[in-house]
């Protein structure tokens, strides 16, 4: 029941409201106070009133005696009657608390009827109309204020601003860190996370998860990301191509897209990226020249991308059984390729054709050292040179720097020696981890000369042979051992009559400490190898890895001057070397720094870009490969390529050889050797006599230069012959000078003649090779492919296929 004067909701048997004290039902009350006996009509039950402020009453007088008054309601005239005489009698009469009955006066009855009608048809006061409607307008114009400054961040949730609008200082590119301060400014808490993009290193790359108009709560941080130039944003591995190609688009850089074969797609799907160059995660650093390459798993056949980490014997049997010729061969390797596959040449990802020869390299670790250092000469066990166990590229742990160890031909032995290939390629610069420079020393372990690798620690030193020799310098020339040559002033003199030798230093040179994984480094540690400074700085420094094979390069920055170049007079143990406990002349040794740690050391990259031969492989139609990938297992086995055409492809094969020769002198003393794939690639060496000396071709010692690159396309010509377009892009030499010597400046038309084309068909230059090849009469006896980019006279690049 709810009261007609306040709306206060009361209960069903309340007589009068709780709150104001207003009946809220007028009974029906026989005369002289005594209740009828009749009912009372029911009365009009009162209309819900909505709950609204409540508006203060006038203050009622208190009843007094309220236990002897009437039915009555309080607040009738005749009840405030009773109530003053009943305290004005309590005064004289205070055991009596009220009169006789008869004494009340009664109530009309007709007053009740008329009290529930007006009760039920009373409103509330025209005031209190007035007071609720201001209050309501109130309300309405507080809750429109607060809408408005929520939506506009003032409180509550903030809104991300458009920060393409910020204003960097005059002169300076919109950074993340003033943008991440201009929001913090802005009560948003900011976090800056470094990405790669195209844009340069520390500006601003925009927001992560939010964008501009965006909400963001109290306490939520927004991600600014600050670039750290191009690169290859890490988990691109493992995405399916087409997922991060609008990615690798934005960085500024040329993308490549190849294909790299897989033999089973249960490992790596169709279509999927399985290696990057520069590797996943990685910056484009100036070694990659501005080209991000990007490996698309293409089932096919070849030196699958799936054989590294596979058992050496299971890959070996599963190459074979493809009809190629696989060769096992040691190398050292991270702990979890030992006995597995971790390198491959041709390298992984190359297609192959039946009957390819195939080399696969397991891991090995410090353990086989002294094994892969010994060979056997005249029934002998020697010291054996640096091998392909040790090729590579080695990297600091941040990719900020890095080197490659390879084989380089010297003499026309055709013996290989390790060199650090940003070396010259000079004899004194091959690298050996032997004092016996002028034969095979003893093997290692024989006896203890102060180096490593006679030791039990497992491992070893590299050095320049101008080391081994002693590292004495006359001037800027070494001084070898060359017999009854003397230092006079600097300078080299035959025969001198000079007593005392001058302008001759010793200097520090390369020098690397190679640790194989098992190696003992705390052992070397502590035997006092490395300067006790540097090596208190390395314990500093988080811990090298030692689960995979690592160097330690010689920093010469760390030394001074007088400490990397020393006046001699005569021959001298090299101080840059471990001492040789076995000399009959001490020379102190320069102890070395760095001292390994994380930071210092040089790991052997494994696996990703470094185990690819980008050049070699197709390009991969990105939308093809992806389509292909989702359809049925028979489209998987299908090679995509936006390479070569199908007509193109026909001519590649017809042209396919293991050897063309290109005979630039007719005496030897300059040529080069290529290899044509079906698919259009090629690599070659050239080959050069240095004559400087004034030897004869037969005895000078000769310099190869490797290349490679691949035919773009090819169509028929007449009378047989074919058009080739020479892919400049791709073309690579160690030394671009010797492009010449390798037939390729420039790198655009070549055409291919078939065996027997008259010799009058040609420009005098390919005529002057067929003289050199004594086919002038005849013509060519097989394909003969020539640079059509050079000048008529000169010996321009003539290919001959001598071996398909």
């Amino acid at each position: 029941m709810f009261c007609m004067e306040c709306g206060t909701k009361n209960a069903d048997t309340s007589k009068f409201c709780k709150k104001c004290g207003h009946p809220l039902s007028a009974p029906d009350t026989a005369p002289n106070g005594a209740a009828s006996a009749a009912p009372a009509s029911a009365p009009t039950a009162p209309t819900p009133t909505p709950d609204v402020p409540a508006v203060p009453l006038p203050t009622m007088p208190a009843a007094a005696n309220a236990s002897a008054t009437s039915g009555a309601p309080l607040g009738s005239e005749g009840n405030i009657a009773d109530s003053e005489e009943g305290a004005a009698g309590s005064g004289e009469n205070s055991a009596s608390t009220a009169g006789p009955a008869s004494a009340s006066p009664a109530a009309p009855t007709s007053a009740a009827p008329a009290a529930a009608t007006a009760a039920a048809t009373k409103t509330l006061p025209k005031k209190t109309m007035m007071i609720i409607a201001a209050v309501v307008a109130v309300i309405l114009v507080i809750c429109g204020g607060a809408f408005a400054t929520y939506r506009a961040g003032i409180w509550g949730a903030k809104v991300v601003p458009n920060v393409e609008e910020f204003q960097p200082p005059a002169g300076q590119k919109l950074t993340a860190n003033i943008v991440a301060k201009q929001l913090n400014d802005s009560g948003i808490r900011t976090e800056v996370k470094k990405v790669y993009s195209g844009k340069s290193k520390g500006e601003f790359a925009g927001l992560d998860g939010v964008k501009s108009g965006d909400r963001v709560q109290s306490g939520q941080t927004v991600t600014v990301n600050e670039s750290m130039g191009p690169g290859v944003p890490e988990g691109t591995v493992g995405k399916q191509a087409t997922a991060v190609v609008n990615t690798l688009k934005d960085m500024g850089a040329t993308v490549k897209y190849r294909q790299i074969v897989v033999n089973d797609t249960s490992r790596y799907k169709a279509g999927e990226v399985v290696a990057t160059s520069p590797d996943d995660g990685d910056a484009l650093t100036d070694d990659y020249d501005n080209t991000i390459n990007v490996g698309v798993a293409t089932k096919g056949d070849g030196v699958g991308y799936d054989l590294l980490g596979m058992d050496k014997d299971k890959a070996k049997s599963a190459l074979e059984s493809k009809g190629y010729s696989v060769t096992l061969k040691p190398h050292f390797s991270s702990k979890q390729y030992i006995g597995k596959i971790s390198y491959a040449e041709p390298a992984f990802g190359t297609p192959l054709e039946s009957g390819d020869s195939v080399t696969l390299y397991y891991g090995v670790d410090s353990s086989q050292v002294r094994t892969l250092f010994t060979t056997t000469m005249s029934g002998q066990k020697v010291m054996a040179n640096p091998g392909d166990f040790l090729t590579g590229r080695y990297c600091k742990a941040d990719s900020s720097d890095c080197f490659t160890l390879g084989l380089e031909t010297q003499g026309s032995s055709g013996f290989e020696y390790l060199y650090n290939l940003a070396d010259d390629s000079d004899t004194d610069r091959m690298l050996t981890a032997s004092r016996s420079y002028q034969s095979f020393g003893v093997a290692p372990g024989t006896e203890d000369d102060g180096l490593l690798i006679n030791g039990d620690t497992g491992a070893f030193e590299l050095f320049t042979l101008a080391s081994a020799m002693g590292g004495l310098y006359c001037g800027d020339e070494p001084m070898g051992d060359s017999i009854g040559v003397s230092c006079v002033n600097g300078q080299k003199v035959m025969n001198s009559t000079a007593t005392t030798q001058s302008g001759l230093t010793q200097r520090m040179d390369s020098f690397y400490t190679y640790f194989p994984v098992g190696s003992d480094v705390k052992s070397v540690e502590s035997s006092g190898y490395f300067d006790a400074d540097a090596l208190a700085k390395a314990k500093k420094e988080k811990a090298v890895d030692t689960s995979r094979p690592f160097i330690v390069m010689r920093d010469k920055s760390l030394y001074s001057k007088s400490q990397t170049e020393i006046s001699r007079t005569q021959w001298a143990e090299n101080p840059f070397l471990p001492a040789n406990p076995q000399a009959s002349q001490k020379t102190e040794s320069v102890k070395m720094k760095p001292a390994p740690s994380n930071a210092s050391a040089y790991y052997l990259v494994e696996a990703g870009g470094a185990s690819v031969d980008w050049e070699s492989l197709n390009d991969a139609d990105i939308a093809q490969t992806s389509s292909k990938s989702s359809t049925s297992s028979d489209s998987d086995s299908k090679s995509t390529t936006s390479g070569a055409d199908a007509a193109s492809a026909k001519i590649f094969a017809e042209l396919a050889g293991s050897q063309y020769a290109f005979a630039a002198t007719g005496d030897g003393s300059a040529y080069a050797t290529m290899t044509l794939k079906s698919d259009g690639t090629f690599s070659g060496t050239t080959d050069e006599a240095d004559l400087s000396s004034g030897t004869s071709v037969a005895e000078a010692p000769r310099k190869q230069t490797r290349f490679s690159g691949r035919f773009s396309s090819a169509k028929a010509g007449d009378n047989g012959t074919y058009t080739l377009q020479c892919d400049a892009s791709a073309f690579k030499i160690d030394d671009s000078a010797k492009a010449i010597q390798a037939g390729f400046d420039p790198c655009a038309t070549f055409a291919a003649y078939p065996a027997g084309t008259s010799a009058g068909t040609f420009s005098s230059g390919a005529q002057t090779v067929l003289r050199n090849r004594g086919e002038w009469e005849s013509g060519p006896k097989d394909w003969l492919i020539v640079n059509m980019g050079v000048a008529d006279e000169s010996i321009p690049g003539t290919y001959e296929r001598i071996e398909k």
